[in-house]
């Protein structure tokens, strides 16, 4: 899945690279940068799904109804002032395939991509330079080099990846270099079109649904019929009711899907006693846990899932479920988790494989620009987090005060 994220004169980031796990917490205080990170991811995923660049900033309609929320701030607050360019890149684990775009953004001009490139294992697949606004040259690898002069002709306002994985505009080329074009172009587009942005709404959750409906929405919409697919068609059911009795004083038993006259689903819990708890009563947080689980059992293909605070709603002495069904789920390869947090009681309950993996996002006094920093790059840190809870150093702004004054030694040390 993504194991690097890379920034250049993005939102609130001068240059930085984000390394990424199959599970990866986001720490830092608010407005540090931690929903850039996310709005850049999701700039990625509008592009793969073919809209044009100005739609993925503005939103995307169809119908008169909007199918896709614009990026906030738009095009003129996504890319920094001083530069008129922004560089995004991200890295792949499967294929160690690269992808790499440049864009454009100036006052009074439609923002535009004036440069892509994908690369796979140190091969450039395909790349463009300079696109001009009418047509591109993109160079596509045959017989192990770039055909410079090829012609291929793409609409200037969009990504070439999902316009390459979509048409295909060389196809007749079967050779084996092609065929390997075509291999990194299917899945890099299928990665990022398989991105998730988790923003779970109880009134959403509570509402019945009509069988069938098997995708939970992002604001948890489907949640009774999906899990109605996990428990009678998938097998899931003891092991989603064996959590939910973790998670609740509740004696759950089963969970039951009524219709109402309409033939929509309701969700309702079982206890043993016959006590039945419908979603419409139920706590907001034993339905985002539902949710959680309904994503987890529910994923067939390999999907990235960006959620902001993730602890949202769960009490604290039910945040260490919420912790190994993240890291069990990630550790399965099908659900890679990025996730941020306030907690310090969640930092405390992080495996030390996960909590080495944890990135603080952080500005430095009278700096206007964002940085990272995984936690197992801090000096000493893993002996320290043995002495002292991450959560306690947390609360106390350890990590930025420790980063601030390591900035300032190096700086005096030039």
């Amino acid at each position: 899945m993504f194991t690097r994220l890379s920034l250049k004169n993005i939102k609130s980031f001068d240059s930085a690279e984000i390394p990424l796990a199959n599970f990866t917490v986001l720490l830092g205080t608010n407005a540090a940068g931690k929903s850039n990170i996310r709005d850049t991811f999701r700039f990625l995923h509008g592009l793969s799904r073919g809209y044009k660049l100005i739609e993925v900033f503005a939103g995307k309609y169809e119908g008169g109804d909007q199918i896709w929320q614009g990026v906030r701030g738009g095009p003129y607050e996504f890319i920094t002032k001083e530069e008129p360019f922004g560089v995004i890149g991200v890295e792949f684990s499967e294929t160690k395939s690269i992808y790499v775009l440049r864009v454009e953004s100036m006052d009074s001009k439609p923002p535009r991509i004036n440069a892509e490139v994908l690369s796979m294992e140190g091969n450039i697949l395909y790349q463009i330079q300079d696109a001009a606004p009418t047509f591109t040259n993109i160079g596509i690898m045959a017989e192990g080099n770039l055909e410079d002069e090829q012609i291929v002709t793409v609409l200037p306002d969009e990504a070439v990846l999902p316009q390459l994985a979509d048409t295909q505009p060389y196809e007749g080329r079967e050779d084996q270099n092609i065929n390997l074009v075509k291999s990194g172009v299917r899945i890099t587009t299928d990665h990022l079109r398989n991105m998730r942005f988790l923003d779970l709404s109880p009134d959403a959750m509570r509402e019945s649904s009509y069988p069938g409906q098997n995708t939970l929405g992002d604001r948890g919409e489907n949640l009774s019929t999906v899990l109605q697919d996990l428990v009678e068609n998938r097998g899931k059911g003891d092991a989603i009711i064996e959590w939910l009795r973790a998670l609740t004083p509740m004696d759950v038993a089963g969970l039951r899907f009524d219709r109402d006259s309409r033939g929509r689903v309701s969700l309702t819990l079982m206890e043993h006693n016959k006590r039945a708890t419908s979603a419409e009563s139920a706590s907001d947080g034993t339905l985002r846990f539902l949710a959680y689980l309904a994503l987890a059992f529910s994923v067939d293909t390999p999907t990235t899932c960006f959620i902001e605070e993730i602890d949202n709603g769960i009490h604290p002495s039910r945040l260490q479920l919420l912790v190994e069904l993240m890291e069990t789920q990630s550790k399965q390869g099908k659900l890679q988790v990025i996730a941020t947090s306030h907690s310090p009681a969640l930092l405390n309950l992080l495996s030390p494989e996960s909590l080495g993996n944890a990135v603080l996002v952080y500005r430095t006094e009278g700096s206007c620009y964002s940085k990272v920093k995984p936690l197992k790059d801090i000096p000493n840190f893993s002996e320290i987090a043995e002495r002292r809870h991450p959560g306690t150093l947390m609360e106390s702004g350890w990590f930025e005060n420790t980063l601030e004054a390591l900035e300032y030694v190096e700086e005096g040390a030039k």
